[in-house]
């Protein structure tokens, strides 16, 4: 009997191709991104099917981050025991303005985040030039412990220095443990590594990337970065390790270099105990040690403090989190706005939950400016983000486009007192995949700081107008709306 191979081939494929649509149906309940990978499947035969086993398996209830869930909360509950909420106890007046947000601040502590921390100062560092040389200070002046925890860590100009500070410290007795995407930091190689433990280092990935957990772990990303020096003293914001956030260092090396325009911030307060607890519990995750907060607190084991009265949330959320904790506080953050919300991020893609809460607040009077680059340095993420602008546009959301380079800052404002900043961009990556952590800032000045700054940009960007955008050529509006059937899974 003669195998016709190319018939069982045949048969092979569409047998997959129908376990595979069973498995979209069923796992995925929002129906943007079921049909965005039945899409995929069928028009693209083949790499469709790969790409799904690759980046579309939902992972977020295996069993290793239920593991990681249950472990994050044990530490939580132990936290909070420790420094109990002052704002319940009654012994902060809260300000009138907070109150429009208190279902915010309600809902971040509800879903297992942080409780409302006082007595925060906040220092708004715009782009590397800013940030490297005040976090290289505080490294220079630590006295118990660094903790690092980076997407993209290159071992280049800046990437060495930070090196050279790090093993001093080393030397003069300090612990440093280092945390390190393995996706994001594949220029970070063996023999950099083997540097740093070799000098006292701790140094991790999140999850290792390795042929038999490639699927696992590529497309859940550990996309934060935070450092915490001491217990006392954090930075978070959306700036890596690496020259190209380093505008003094790239002017005029590279013709292909853009500015580099972010933003990051420098926290000293009870805040840095919840970004210090997220950051030993991702160590104790990829380690498999078990190191406990109450050493990690700073210095005599004391809750920080600063002289500034700065109200501050930190939240967290990834594929170890029940909900997705960050998307849930956007949109509440848009729901509560009454006057103004100014957004910056680098890549656009809204869901329809987040579309509709903008058209709502646009509707409702509320003023809203959104700054995205001119130029996305992802042409599909590019063309997926300019297919929303048209229905916005329409009812009167405001875009600017960034020309001084590239925008890489991840901020929202809204009403002129409570400031978003954080790691998470505005799409479902952020959203449902990666690991990502935000602060939400209720402070007045601050948030001036933060429209002052959005206004400098603005002065630097292109603002769409809605008919010109409505009159582009059918081809490029019909390549954009192609990408957006694919946007939820990008």
């Amino acid at each position: 009997m003669t195998i016709n191979w190319f018939t069982l081939t045949y048969a092979v494929y569409w047998g997959v191709v129908l376990y595979v649509t069973v498995q979209i149906i069923h796992q995925y309940t929002i129906s943007s991104r079921a049909s965005a990978w039945l899409f995929t499947i069928y028009v693209f035969p083949v790499v469709g099917v790969g790409l799904y086993f690759i980046f579309g398996v939902k992972r977020r209830k295996r069993k290793i981050y239920q593991q990681k869930l249950s472990s994050d909360q044990k530490s939580l509950e132990h936290y909070l025991s420790l420094f109990p909420d002052e704002t319940k106890g009654g012994n902060m007046e809260l300000p009138e303005a907070l109150h429009p947000f208190s279902g915010l601040t309600e809902m971040i502590v509800r879903d297992g985040c942080s409780r409302l921390t006082a007595y925060n100062q906040v220092t708004l560092l715009e782009n590397g030039e800013e940030k490297f040389p005040r976090l290289l200070k505080d490294i220079q002046a630590a006295t118990q412990s660094i903790h690092l925890e980076y997407y993209i860590f290159r071992f280049d100009q800046v990437g060495n220095e930070l090196l050279q500070a790090l093993i001093c410290k080393v030397k003069e007795g300090v612990t440093v443990r280092f945390i390190y995407d393995d996706y994001g930091s594949l220029g970070l190689n063996q023999s950099v590594l083997k540097r740093m433990r070799a000098h006292g280092i701790e140094a991790w990935p999140f999850s290792e990337l390795s042929l038999f957990a490639f699927t696992d772990r590529l497309n859940y990303r550990n996309h934060r970065k935070i450092v915490v020096i001491d217990g006392q003293i954090a930075y978070i914001g959306g700036i890596n390790v690496g020259n190209e956030y380093h505008n003094e260092l790239t002017e005029g090396a590279s013709d292909n270099q853009p500015f580099w325009r972010d933003s990051h911030l420098r926290i000293k307060g009870q805040a840095v105990a919840y970004l210090q607890s997220i950051f030993i519990n991702d160590w104790n995750f990829c380690t498999s040690q078990q190191v406990a907060i109450d050493d990690t607190l700073g210095v005599d084991g004391q809750l920080p403090e600063s002289g500034d009265q700065k109200l501050i949330q930190v939240l967290s959320s990834g594929p170890d989190s029940p909900q997705p904790t960050i998307l849930f506080a956007m949109l509440q953050a848009i729901h509560a706005a009454r006057d103004e919300i100014l957004i910056t991020t680098p890549y656009f893609l809204p869901n329809p939950a987040m579309t509709k809460a903008l058209k709502i607040a646009v509707l409702s009077g509320v003023t809203v400016k959104v700054l995205v680059p001119h130029n996305s340095d992802n042409w599909v993420v590019n063309a997926a983000a300019q297919s929303y602008y048209y229905e916005l546009l329409e009812v009167g959301v405001e875009f600017y486009k960034y020309t001084n380079g590239f925008i890489h800052a991840k901020t929202m404002v809204i009403d002129g007192y409570l400031s978003v900043m954080g790691t998470a961009n505005f799409d479902e990556r952020s959203f449902e995949l990666n690991f990502e952590v935000n602060v939400m800032i209720y402070d007045h000045s601050f948030a001036e700081q933060l429209r002052d700054s959005f206004a400098r940009d603005c002065t630097r960007a292109k603002q769409l107008n809605v008919n010109a955008w409505e009159s582009r050529s059918a081809v490029k509006i019909f390549v954009e709306k192609l990408a957006r059937l694919i946007s939820p899974i990008l």
